[in-house]
């Protein structure tokens, strides 16, 4: 009778990841300290790699798609830091893993969260880098691949936050794992959207091979995330 009512008071997985993203947006909505953060920080980087690669353009507009990535990846980074830091000073994460919840719909609610705030950061960030360098961020295939290596990343540094959030320098822990970790999807996903920073669109042939490594990444990293999140988080 006991097994049967624990079933039944245990929500569903889809349940308990939507539950976990609505609290992520319930809590950003009344602190703000998140995406506030990232994007203060990304607007400052933005504008002192715009000063110091003022007086040649065109070094600067060549090296635009690589600045994008480099400032997604930090304020991602700080945005994962904080986003968790948030949940262990308030005990909501103990809480969590308390509920009668499974520990990968924790990580994939988490994973779908702070993509999304991520996202969020990165319209802004194309609008930005459109004004500042004037160059085609604005292409819906330009959008897909920073969707598509936004999620890879995030449900890569998911894991690894949750892994050093623990420990006493974690700040310097997490980029000193995550951006190693990151560079088979950055590298890709870098080559995907200079080609689309020329007038003339490329073929699909062109930017598959790097599409289908972002692909292959996003798979690998939700994958291991799904598996793993329960060792990592009782541990």
């Amino acid at each position: 009778m006991s097994q049967e009512q624990n079933k039944m008071e245990e929500p569903s997985f889809w349940s308990a990841v939507w539950t976990i993203m609505r609290k992520d947006f319930r809590v950003e909505r009344r602190t703000g300290q998140t995406i506030s953060i990232m994007i203060m920080f990304s607007l400052v980087t933005v504008i002192m790699f715009n000063f110091a690669l003022g007086a040649n353009l065109g070094a600067a507009r060549e090296l635009s798609t690589g600045l994008l990535w480099a400032t997604i990846l930090l304020a991602g980074t700080l945005g994962l830091n904080r986003s968790l830091a948030i949940e262990r000073e308030n005990q909501t994460f103990d809480a969590l893993l308390i509920a009668p919840i499974k520990r990968n719909a924790i990580y994939l609610g988490k994973v779908f969260s702070l993509t999304l705030f991520t996202f969020l950061l990165e319209l802004i960030l194309v609008v930005v880098f459109v004004v500042f360098f004037n160059k085609p961020f604005w292409r819906p295939q330009v959008l897909l691949i920073l969707a598509l290596g936004t999620f890879g990343y995030i449900a890569a540094g998911v894991l690894v936050t949750s892994m050093s959030i623990q420990t006493r320098s974690r700040d310097v822990l997490l980029p000193v794992l995550l951006l190693p970790l990151a560079l088979p999807l950055v590298l890709p996903a870098s080559m995907a959207v200079s080609a689309y920073m020329f007038p003339e669109l490329p073929l699909w042939g062109e930017v598959q091979s790097a599409v289908y490594l972002v692909l292959l990444y996003d798979l690998l990293m939700v994958s291991t995330g799904l598996f793993f999140y329960h060792y990592v988080v009782e541990s």
